[in-house]
């Protein structure tokens, strides 16, 4: 036991008395955040104004079309609302930025006009052209025509305009009230309230599914760290045949882990200091702060996050430490490795629809599948706490999963870090399990 713990501290030691460890504390999250806030960001800044041509062949659209553009919103003071802006975004802010300008129909085809605006999309005279049919009422179906539709905002402006101006058309031809009808046709702003056993919070379905994802991709992109460190730092050993000397005082299984110990609680220290700066930064700036963020970084999800935290260390860290000892050059370790990474991908991507539907029979069955575990139940958890019965065996079965990895470790690392020359097959590490 005394030769684990003197591994362990050497691990420990040389991994958060390095400058890049502090570094990396600091910036790890700036980074993740950036990659989770700042596109949105920067969607709000890029966008310009938009000159768009319409084809009325119906007749009255035009003037309700203009209507509701060129309105830019007004600045708002206070916390910030991410949620807000992207909506404000989507709308009040598309709305302003577009011009629609009248095309000539009267006595020509739509072809014809299709044609003719297409040469000038084309030469950027305008942005793209809006093409209503006469017969919009029945049929709900427009043509829009650009260079890029990829502009899900305008496209949805577009569609919700035009839909509130029919709908108001249908009900002026029954000869209803035109103040009734503008009454009946408002726009409804959803106040969203998350339902929970400590009680019932107000809260912001966007924010909560951008926090998520801001947590999962914390937690992704830290277990693959980490995996690649150790990995890394097996390897480096082996081939500088430093690892000779541990083996000839400690047994290799000692060795093997102190290691994953040692790293693993330099992994816990970091993320412990992110749970500390970030109560710290939330109470300090608790004003600036938006209130759904707040109602989501409970202490809850900390716990849950350290404890999946260290539950993914170890079923991800062990395989990455049979890598290191099995192979003997960085390019052997990339080609094994790629195999961890994609196995880490899929509850990654499945994570997109847990945040939305924690409860689906999907997420509820991959959570369960120890490898998929540490982030899919985590993700679950941060969308609607599943059964209390369901986190204890996610967490059971993690349990069991890192004793038999830690088992199938320590007779490969024995065998493998010893080993030099060349690249073993997969039936040959095999054959290691059975050496004595």
């Amino acid at each position: 036991m005394k030769k684990i713990i003197a591994v362990i501290k050497k691990e420990y030691k040389a991994i958060v008395k390095k400058k890049s460890f502090i570094i990396m504390t600091v910036l790890t999250p700036v980074l993740m955040g950036g990659m989770m806030f700042v596109p949105v960001m920067l969607m709000k800044m890029g966008r310009s104004e938009k000159k768009i041509a319409v084809a009325d062949f119906a007749g009255g659209y035009i003037e309700a079309l203009s209507a509701r553009s060129g309105k830019r919103p007004a600045a708002e003071k206070g916390p910030m609302d991410l949620e807000g802006s992207m909506r404000r975004t989507r709308e009040s802010e598309v709305a302003g930025l577009i011009r629609f300008l009248p095309a000539k129909t009267q006595g020509r085809a739509a072809s014809a006009v299709v044609t003719e605006y297409e040469q000038k999309i084309l030469k950027k005279e305008i942005d793209g052209l809006l093409l209503i049919p006469a017969d919009v009422k029945a049929q709900r179906q427009v043509s829009y025509y650009a260079t890029s539709i990829s502009d899900f905002a305008t496209n949805s402006f577009i569609s919700s305009t035009l839909r509130t101006v029919i709908s108001q058309q249908l009900l002026l031809e029954k000869r209803i009230d035109p103040a009734v009808v503008d009454e009946a046709t408002r726009d409804i702003e959803v106040d969203t309230f998350k339902v929970k056993k400590e009680g019932t919070t107000r809260s912001s379905s966007g924010m909560d599914y951008i926090m998520s994802l801001f947590m999962m991709v914390i937690l992704f992109g830290v277990l693959i760290g980490y995996g690649q460190m150790i990995m890394r730092g097996v390897l480096e050993e082996k081939n500088s045949r430093i690892s000779e000397i541990l083996i000839s005082s400690a047994r290799p299984t000692q060795i093997f882990y102190g290691k994953i110990l040692g790293i693993g609680l330099a992994g816990l220290t970091q993320v412990a200091l992110w749970i500390v700066l970030g109560a710290v930064l939330v109470s300090r700036f608790s004003g600036m702060v938006d209130n759904a963020i707040l109602s989501f970084l409970t202490a809850e999800i900390g716990v849950y996050f350290v404890i999946f935290f260290i539950l993914g260390f170890f079923i991800y860290a062990i395989p990455y430490a049979i890598v290191g000892a099995a192979v003997n050059t960085d390019q052997e370790a990339q080609q094994f490795s790629t195999a961890i990474v994609w196995m880490m991908l899929i509850p990654y991507f499945i994570g997109f629809s847990a945040t939305q539907n924690p409860n689906s029979t999907l997420a509820l069955v991959a959570s369960l599948i120890p490898f998929f575990t540490p982030i899919l139940m985590f993700m679950r958890i941060t969308g609607a706490t599943p059964p209390l019965w369901q986190i204890s065996t996610s967490i059971a079965l993690c349990l069991l999963t890192v004793w038999g990895l830690a088992w199938v470790g320590a007779k490969i690392f024995r065998v493998g870090m010893l080993m030099y020359g060349k690249k073993p097959s997969l039936g040959e590490i095999l054959r290691w399990l059975r050496y004595k």
